[in-house]
């Protein structure tokens, strides 16, 4: 049996390498046959070993018992040349337990520097993997060098033109700045000019609405002001007065002093009428030498106290004026025409018609 055993460990090992990377890997033909036959080999050792252990139990069994029926005979010379005989064979059954140990040692030792073979092998072609990767990486690096800097000029020449671009852009923003800084000065004399030509119409207007003798308003002018002073008076608390006034005795003066005379007469009426008002009453020259007069708020006891005044005052004056007047008090439905002839209509009656 050991020599068979023997025989069937004449064993052949090979390279044997695997690798991720088929075109890295290097194998020789029969790697895989032999591979398994070292684990074959090993699987025989193993098995040969525990048939040893099992024989080299009966062994000691049949020890056993032959010390025990030496024991149980009493020392008997035919049964101690018996049991001499069992232990002779048991201890060349040992015996030959023990050479095929050795035997199995042996194959173990082949199957095992087989193994160192292939580990080698396998280390080799570790390495030859390693530097074909590290070559293909080197290759990858310098294609991956090579982008980038292809991506970089490109970037460089993108960044150039972008600061072409954006100097032309300053360029045409310094034009534009300059362009609306004299814009801006055109506008600041067109608006004062506009400025000016809106105060010279102002004053236009206020010449063509204001009678140049007395500084009254004149009638057109001062009908529409009416007309606003009554819209005004609705919407607040309703009270508007309206005084009819008329200058007594122009036609005399005129016709004693001439048409200066006259004039002075009705600058002054006025200019008293103007003294004992408020600021923003309405005077209106209607005509000749009548005007009206609106108050706001006013109530008609309110108005007739007003004028005692201004007749008072026009009384004492150096160059004395008298006039006479009529009220009315603005009613719910009340037009402007239908208010200056109420106070017309409130004049006294010594005032010639």
């Amino acid at each position: 049996m050991a020599g068979r055993e023997s025989g069937d460990r004449n064993i052949d090992v090979t390279d044997e390498v695997s690798d991720e990377e088929p075109e890295s890997r290097v194998v020789s033909p029969g790697a895989l046959e032999h591979e398994q036959t070292l684990s074959d080999a090993d699987q025989t050792a193993a098995e040969s070993d525990q048939a040893a252990a099992d024989e080299d139990q009966a062994a000691a069994d049949s020890d056993q018992a032959a010390s025990d029926r030496d024991l149980a005979s009493g020392g008997d010379p035919g049964e101690h040349e018996l049991t001499r005989d069992i232990r002779d064979r048991t201890a060349e059954r040992r015996h030959e337990i023990a050479a095929e140990r050795v035997e199995t040692a042996a194959a173990r030792d082949a199957a095992a520097r087989a193994r160192d073979l292939a580990a080698a092998a396998r280390d080799e072609a570790a390495a030859l993997r390693d530097r074909e990767l590290a070559e293909r990486d080197a290759d990858r690096g310098a294609t991956k060098a090579a982008r980038i800097l292809h991506r970089a000029a490109e970037r460089r020449r993108m960044a150039a033109a972008d600061r072409v671009a954006a100097a032309e852009i300053r360029a045409r923003a310094a034009a534009d700045r300059e362009q609306a800084a004299r814009d801006r000065e055109q506008a600041a004399r067109d608006r004062a000019q506009a400025q000016a030509d809106r105060d010279a119409l102002l004053q236009a207007l206020a010449i063509a609405e204001t009678d140049q003798l007395t500084g009254a308003r004149t009638r057109a002018a001062g009908l529409l002001d009416l007309d606003h002073e009554i819209d005004r008076a609705r919407r607040t608390n309703g009270k508007l007065v309206v005084a009819y006034v008329d200058v007594v005795g122009l036609k005399a003066v005129n016709d004693a002093g001439g048409h200066s005379a006259g004039d002075a007469l009705l600058q002054n009426a006025v200019r008293g009428i103007r003294g004992h008002l408020r600021s923003y009453d309405l005077i209106v020259r209607q005509g000749g030498d009548e005007f009206l007069c609106a108050m706001s708020g006013a109530t008609v006891d309110d108005a007739r106290q007003r004028f005692r005044s201004v007749q008072a005052a026009l009384a004492e004056d150096p160059d004395p004026c008298e006039i006479k007047v009529g009220f009315a008090a603005l009613a719910p439905e009340d037009s402007a025409r239908e208010l200056i002839e109420r106070a017309d209509t409130d004049l006294p009656s010594s005032r010639p018609r």
